[in-house]
């Protein structure tokens, strides 16, 4: 089961999209890095996955049994 789990996760700040329907998994014991030019959002995007920020469409799981 990942650690973290996005799903189609979106920021937007009224016309900009900071963060555009990103998904991926990151499982126990990896080891990720964010990588991008300046404006990428990449400070969103950990302010997001922090939950600091509310995402505007889409899901995120962090360390969460998700039971069928």
């Amino acid at each position: 089961m990942p650690m973290i789990e996005l799903k189609e996760f979106t920021k937007k700040f009224g016309s900009v999209t900071a963060v555009d329907a990103v998904s991926f998994q990151v499982e126990p014991g990896s080891i990720f890095g964010l990588v991008g030019s300046n404006g990428a959002g990449k400070s969103t995007f950990l302010k997001l996955i922090q939950m600091e920020e509310k995402p505007t469409e889409g899901k995120i799981y962090i360390n969460e049994d998700r039971k069928s």
